[in-house]
């Protein structure tokens, strides 16, 4: 079986754009669960790294600034 191309996508969208990589992360994750596919690894994976992008892109200037 090949791996969700959506997930695959997502991980490389969450270090670009770090909100469309969390939301193409979750859609991924929930169709590879749903379908039994394999990538929701990858998928999970694309979610925390979106995640934690954010956080510092939108966290470190509230600290500097503060």
């Amino acid at each position: 079986m090949r791996v969700n191309g959506l997930a695959v996508a997502a991980l490389i969208c969450a270090v670009l754009l770090p909100p469309f990589g969390i939301l193409m992360g979750h859609i991924a994750w929930s169709q590879c669960r749903r379908e039994q596919r394999p990538g929701a690894g990858l998928a999970l994976a694309a979610m925390i790294t979106g995640y934690v992008v954010l956080l510092i892109v939108c966290g470190l200037p509230i600290i500097y600034f503060i």
